[in-house]
């Protein structure tokens, strides 16, 4: 499988969104798109699932240009959409019929990600993380090469992040994963290569480590942290931490837990990437 993006321009109305975007995956893995809000993530997706045409240039699927290639591609959106009124097992057996698959089909896809407690249950009843779990397994229904995932972790709360987050790594053998986010930490800890925007322009391509920044600094809400740690201020309800970088974060994070720290939220303070992205815009 192969993506590739050759000097691509898209938007809304005649309004150009994304300028001139040129990038290439050639191989299964996590790739994270980042950049802060309003940078143009949603709308690159969009025109990858060939929601939007293109003004100039093009983006293909295995030398096949969007929207006219076939390719099997998974799309997470920031809604969930699947039906309220439905239980979790209707609504994965209507999500099986319309992709065409058989039932064994869905029950691999309904064991994979631990849905069985769940079948009962009406969609409107699950909590925010299980809904979130049940919409990414419609969205793997069927044969899919390619997961487009946009924010799949917002507002959702550090052990189901992370439970999302692993689901997304064994998926990411054996398929291409575009991952949005605008938090370093997160993007860091999930993925190898990052596709980075800003106001609509390409401003990194590569290596997640060639994305530098001069400080970082995390919040972290919980319970029995101010015994186990030092050197931290507070603002509010986040004692503030000042690290060099996620690495850091990740390592000073797993100390926490394995003291026996309870961790409700992390929280990056400000935005690590500003300077990146004012010295490249």
């Amino acid at each position: 499988m192969k993506i590739q993006a050759e000097n691509f321009s898209t938007g809304y109305d005649r309004v150009e969104v994304l300028h001139h975007i040129s990038f290439l995956i050639e191989k299964p893995g996590i790739y994270v798109v980042l950049g802060k809000n309003g940078a143009g993530k949603t709308t690159l997706f969009r025109a990858l699932t060939g929601m939007l045409r293109p003004f100039t240039g093009s983006i293909t699927f295995d030398d096949i240009p969007q929207p006219e290639s076939r390719v099997g591609i998974a799309y997470l959106s920031h809604k969930n959409s699947i039906p309220a009124g439905l239980t979790v097992r209707d609504a994965m057996k209507f999500f099986g019929r319309v992709e065409g698959v058989t039932d064994d089909d869905v029950t691999n896809i309904i064991n994979k990600f631990n849905l069985t407690e769940l079948l009962d249950k009406r969609v409107q009843s699950l909590s925010q993380g299980q809904r979130k779990r049940v919409s990414l397994a419609k969205s793997l229904i069927g044969n899919k090469s390619v997961m487009i995932l946009d924010e799949p972790t917002a507002n959702l709360d550090p052990k189901v992040s992370e439970e999302i987050r692993n689901l997304i790594r064994v998926q990411s053998r054996d398929s291409i994963v575009l991952y949005s986010s605008h938090n370093l930490y997160e993007a860091m800890d999930l993925g190898t290569e990052v596709i980075a925007l800003n106001s609509g322009n390409l401003v990194y391509s590569g290596k997640i480590e060639g994305l530098k920044t001069d400080s970082y600094t995390i919040g972290i809400r919980g319970k029995g942290i101010e015994n186990l740690a030092t050197n931290y201020t507070i603002d509010g309800k986040y004692l503030v931490f000042k690290l060099n970088s996620p690495t850091e974060a990740a390592e000073l994070i797993s100390k926490l837990t394995a003291a026996g720290a309870m961790i409700y939220e992390v929280k990056e303070m400000g935005n690590p990437l500003e300077r990146f992205f004012n010295d490249t815009s």
